[in-house]
Order: structure tokens, then sequence, then C-alpha cells
């Protein structure tokens, strides 16, 4: 009989003298309180965000108190949302409008419970999201913008950020971009700067998930590592290996992979269930992740 709240696990993997324990995999939410997918951990690990199936909606959960609030039912509200601040999270909100989507930056205030437009009407708006899962920029029609510019103005600072545009990998350093591709003319994805904003994480459509620095010089081979995510030291990645029929995804396991030793380890090899979309928690020791029936969980791990 499946255990639904609680995993114990001890598992050990030796990869050139480390030692890799998954102590627990335990329960977040419960099906009684919704179906929930694409979590995403605060910086201080104080507060998850999650979304629906299809991105529609915005939920987030107090960890120490336990309770889950609604922050919007909207279209789109769930992708690549993120925290401006410890209390506040960035989202977006999309309405369609005689075939047309218009999508609107709001900010959630997670004391009052209040939301605040922030930009409204953008054709394309995209938001930036970085490896803890914060944000201070956003993308209007391919414009960028700071959040907490007063006027919401285009980007002035020595900041670095690596996003795509038109399939392409843009490098943003020193107020001005710079396309790369690394592996030639293709379809990349999942783009994402490691912690220290050395290296660059991408994934190559039909190649599998690499690791760059940021002139597109080779570093790491990841292999076939679906949705990754740096770990907050920038050692390790954790991605989805899914295997879909072409319609549905099918199976699917969490593995993490040391760009040191280049092995790599799968968490939920013991579960019978489909185990997606997973975020490193605020350090090296948690992974959240979602079970395709809409279950978060959390895996805590114990590297030596």
């Amino acid at each position: 009989m499946k255990r639904v709240l609680l995993i114990s696990l001890m598992i050990f993997v030796e990869m050139f003298g480390q030692r890799v324990t998954v102590v627990e995999d335990a329960a977040v939410t419960n099906p009684r309180e919704g179906s929930f997918y694409y979590p995403a951990l605060s910086p201080d690990g104080t507060v998850l965000i999650f979304s629906t199936a299809n991105q529609k909606g915005l939920w987030y959960k107090n960890l120490p108190s336990g309770n889950i609030v609604r922050i919007t039912n909207q279209l789109g509200a769930g992708i690549d949302a993120a925290f401006e601040s410890k209390n506040h999270v960035i989202y977006k909100e999309d309405n369609f409008v005689q075939g047309r989507r218009f999508s609107s930056l709001k900010s959630f205030d997670l004391l009052t419970r209040r939301s605040t437009i922030l930009d409204r009407d953008i054709r394309d708006l995209k938001i930036y999201r970085s490896y803890e899962n914060r944000t201070g920029t956003y993308f209007k029609n391919n414009e960028i913008r700071e959040i907490n510019s007063p006027s919401l103005s285009k980007i002035s600072s020595n900041e670095i950020l690596a996003y795509t545009e038109n399939s392409q990998i843009v490098i943003f350093e020193n107020n001005q971009k710079r396309m790369i591709e690394p592996l030639g003319k293709g379809h990349y994805i999942w783009v994402s700067l490691s912690p220290d904003k050395t290296r660059l994480m991408f994934t190559f459509a039909g190649k599998g998930t690499f690791v760059s620095d940021l002139k597109g010089k080779m570093l790491n081979k990841v292999g076939y590592a679906n949705y990754p995510s740096w770990s907050p030291d920038g050692s390790w990645v954790v991605f989805m290996k899914d295997i879909d029929d072409g319609v549905k995804i099918i199976s699917s396991n969490i593995h993490i992979a040391n760009l040191i030793t280049g092995k790599y380890f799968n968490l939920t090899s013991t579960r019978n269930d489909i185990s997606l979309y997973p975020k490193w928690g605020k350090d090296n020791s948690e992974v959240y992740y979602n079970t395709d029936k809409g279950q978060i969980r959390k895996i805590n791990l114990k590297i030596e």
C-alpha cells in the first residue's frame, strides 16, 4: 500500500567518496487542500508558492503555520511567479480580448493579503526569476524593466541576466545584450545563471542540458535533464527525467547531478507515482517537487 503522507528512506550512493542520503520524502500538501504544481520556495525558506497543472492561479503556503492562501485564480499566474522581497510575490495575470492576450504585472503583499497592479496591458510579459526564486526584473515586449524602480523604468545597472529571446540565449551585461548559441542554431530553453553568475545552464532541444561559461564555452554535459535548477551553492543540478508517449508523461523521477563528479542520483526511485518539476529548497539539503496527482512533496537530503 502506497504511503501518501510520509516516506522515510535510507538510500545511499557513493560518488567518488561522496554519499547522498534521502532521509525523508514528506507530503507538504494533501488532496483535501487541492492539486498543486510547480513549487518554489521563498529565499528565507518560510513560504512556498505553487500553481495548477496549466499554471492557472497561484497559491502560497506559510510553512511555519501550515496555512494555504489563494493569491489569484487568473490565467498565467503560475508562470515564473517569484519573490521580490520577503513579503512580496510578483506574478502576472493574462486576459484575452478578441483572441489577443494582454497581461498585467502584479505584486501580492503576504502581510496584508492585497494585490497591487504594477503594469498592465502588456502584449508580451515575462518575469525574470533567479535560481533562488527572486525577481527584480521583468520583460515588457522584450524590453528589460526594473520592478522596484519608481517608474518601472528600463534597467540601468550592472546586473547580469541570462534568458531566451526567439529561441536564442541572451546575456545582458553592462547594459548591453549579446546573443550566444553554444551548440549552434536550435531551440534553447530553461536558461539560468549559476549563483555566482559565472556559468550558464541551458537545455538544447533534442540534445540535453549543458553548462557553459558566459561566452558559450562548454563546461559540463548534464545529459537528458528537464526543468533543471541550480543548487544554492552551484555545485549540483536538480532535474526531472521524464518519459512521454507522445501525448502525456508516463513516467518521471527526480534526479540530482554533481557538476564536479558528473554522477547523478535518482531521488524518487522507490516511489510508484510520477515525480515532476523539482526545485531546490533553502540549501542543498532540500528539494521540493510535485506528483502527477498534484501533491507537493519535500525531500530532505544528507550529502556527505
